[in-house]
């Protein structure tokens, strides 16, 4: 999910902070144990943001361990996993593994190829584990690409398109809450698609790369506003959901984390 869903660490405890690297760490553990090393290197706090939300909806138990770290294995670190891990680390195989093909039918690089084929044979591994959604995030990676291609498609189309899918992905075993879960998740995609291309936006005009923002002629103000209006939607699904678990570290991904990496770009704006 392009690294926007993620916590300000500088606006929690330093209790949350640590809990928070458990999650990450059992969504690591997790990744190990379902696919290897390799495919670890698809780790991501936005699927641990997932797997945290499932978990504090529900409040599942949880399994509490040591691990030997990949990136510093004399070294063991406590982790924290749920019963909703194996699906965050299955998405976190499926989603890398699409963008790799999405970067190399944009840019066909060495590196983007290198990593489509080292994750090729994981990503025939998750279709078994969760099919549905396999086939539901290739159809949309399709719908989005030929969105983006096709000069008379609105700004949007594709952000609706991204928000749709994750609505599907969010609702998975969500119960009673399932149709909570899945307005949660078409807000967050929307807004994700389109804060990433806000990102991007200075470094994709001077290549002249895709962006759906790039004829919007807008002002950092004017994406601020536009962004503003998604996160408010954002919001107020996620307070619709009774959660007490990770609640904090919840907020602080939901309110704030997401405008980190938009206000980093346009600091200066």
């Amino acid at each position: 999910m392009f690294g926007i869903a993620v916590a300000r660490l500088d606006q929690v405890s330093e209790q949350d902070k640590e809990r928070y690297q458990h999650l990450y760490c059992g969504l690591c553990h997790t990744l190990g144990e379902r696919y290897g090393q390799v495919p670890r290197a698809t780790l991501s706090y936005d699927l641990t943001f997932l797997a945290m939300l499932l978990g504090a909806l529900d409040e599942c138990p949880e399994e509490v361990g040591q691990m030997r770290c990949p990136a510093n294995p004399v070294k063991s670190v406590p982790y924290v996993a749920n019963a909703h891990m194996p699906y965050a680390a299955d998405l976190s195989v499926a989603l890398a593994y699409h963008k790799c093909l999405d970067d190399i039918h944009d840019e066909g690089t060495l590196k983007a190829r290198a990593a489509g084929a080292l994750l090729k044979g994981h990503y025939q591994q998750a279709r078994p584990r969760i099919p549905r959604e396999c086939a539901l995030i290739e159809q949309s990676m399709a719908r989005i690409v030929r969105i983006e291609e096709d000069p008379s498609s609105a700004s949007d189309d594709a952000a609706e398109e991204f928000g749709a899918l994750l609505g599907e992905l969010f609702a998975h075993g969500g119960g009673f809450w399932e149709p909570h879960l899945r307005t949660l998740g078409q807000a967050v995609g929307r807004l994700v698609y389109l804060m990433d291309a806000a990102v991007d936006l200075p470094e994709d005009v001077a290549s002249g790369a895709y962006n759906p923002l790039s004829e919007a002629q807008m002002t950092p103000d004017d994406m601020r506003c536009m962004l503003g209006e998604l996160a408010f939607a954002v919001a107020v699904a996620f307070e619709r959901l009774p959660i007490e678990r990770d609640l904090e570290l919840l907020q602080s991904v939901i309110y704030s984390g997401i405008w980190q990496k938009f206000n980093h770009v346009y600091s200066n704006a």
